[in-house]
């Protein structure tokens, strides 16, 4: 295994970094998070001419035949700006189970418009009780129809196609059908997140069982929102830095204090690490393996050390870093929303013990 990035995808996140800068200021991030969308349509439409939403999908529907890191890389440029999209929910949760449990038809008629960006869909998974997205599905379809609640759903108002997990399997909902009702819940993040009420709704089967496919996007879930994660950390850092050399203090910059020396060196530590951790679990993702041991072992330590990354931010920076006012507030609401999305750290410490036999 090399995590060392070859120059094409170096020219990816650098062409990111440069695009997002400009497309993404934390403004258009305070933005959303009041719209009714919560993302830029525009914004969107400039993504989907790069060929973002379907990179990692085949080249035979539209797609750019890359793998799960390149899309990973991706995702960590664009948590350093915070970008309010619906990329996670089309290109990581719902596309690929299109691609494993929908029919030919199916896969003809969807990823194609979303891997150009003219369509958006998202998963309904998590029901009401659970602890975390790797509960017991209990939503039942019938004759075509499926009625329940699921919680949590990325984007719903805006998708195009639903996909929903029930028992057996995957079902689609298109928009505009009769017996759906979506409902923002309120978030952390600002996040657009929505309870999702089906009353009968007219709901087409996906033919291909859905069970492997399902646990493997859950995995892929887990290491984009931490890929997010590590984007966002690095700019926290850069900002924590800065503030250190900057904010002045009993006549002296305040970085200059071993103290919090210290803390910004704890900082780097724990980004580096997670960084190659998520780089390591996406490879083991593109190569098809397994990859439990890989994505969980990231997402453990994940949680614990952006808790841990962002704890040092907020004391470098002090009171100023809680005000509404300051960009910190927003990196740090994010960061808690991935820590407790896709599963805790005491549940995949788990997972990790079980994928080692133990």
């Amino acid at each position: 295994m090399d995590l060392t990035l070859a120059p094409e995808q170096e020219m990816l996140v650098g062409s990111a970094r440069a695009f997002l800068a400009r497309a993404c200021p934390l403004a258009h991030v305070r933005a959303m998070e009041a719209d009714a969308r919560g993302f830029g349509s525009e914004l969107w439409r400039e993504m989907a001419r790069l060929g973002w939403p379907g990179m990692a999908l085949p080249t035979a529907y539209g797609g750019g035949g890359l793998g799960f890191l390149d899309a990973a890389l991706l995702l960590e440029e664009m948590g350093r700006v915070l970008l309010p999209s619906p990329y996670v929910a089309t290109a990581v949760l719902a596309a690929p189970l299109v691609l494993a449990a929908g029919s030919e038809e199916e896969r003809r008629r969807w990823l194609p418009r979303l891997a150009a960006g003219d369509a958006i869909a998202t998963l309904a998974l998590v029901e009401p009780g659970w602890r975390d997205e790797w509960g017991e599905v209990t939503t039942a379809a019938r004759a075509g129809r499926v009625s329940g609640t699921k919680r949590f759903v990325p984007f719903a108002a805006a998708a195009d196609l639903l996909l929903v997990a029930v028992r057996g399997g995957l079902v689609a909902v298109e928009r505009g059908a009769a017996g759906v009702e979506c409902t923002r819940q309120a978030t952390l993040d600002g996040g657009h997140l929505y309870e999702v009420r089906f009353a009968d709704a007219p709901a087409a089967a996906l033919p291909a069982p859905a069970g492997v496919a399902l646990e493997r996007v859950r995995l892929h879930a887990a290491v984009a929102t931490l890929a997010f994660a590590t984007g966002a950390a690095a700019r926290v850092l850069d900002m924590t830095v800065a503030h250190a050399k900057t904010r002045v203090q009993f006549g002296r910059p305040i970085g200059s204090f071993q103290a919090v020396a210290h803390r910004c060196a704890d900082m780097r530590s724990d980004l580096d690490a997670l960084r190659y951790l998520v780089y390591q679990a996406a490879w083991a993702l593109s190569t098809g393996r397994a990859a439990e041991l890989e994505a969980s072992a990231a997402k453990a330590y994940g949680n614990e050390a952006l808790r841990r990354l962002f704890m040092h931010a907020h004391q470098v920076h002090g009171a100023i870093g809680f005000s509404t006012e300051h960009d910190l507030q927003l990196f740090t609401r994010r960061a808690k929303a991935a820590e407790l999305a896709w599963g805790s750290a005491a549940l995949h410490r788990e997972r990790v013990a079980r994928a080692m036999g133990l």
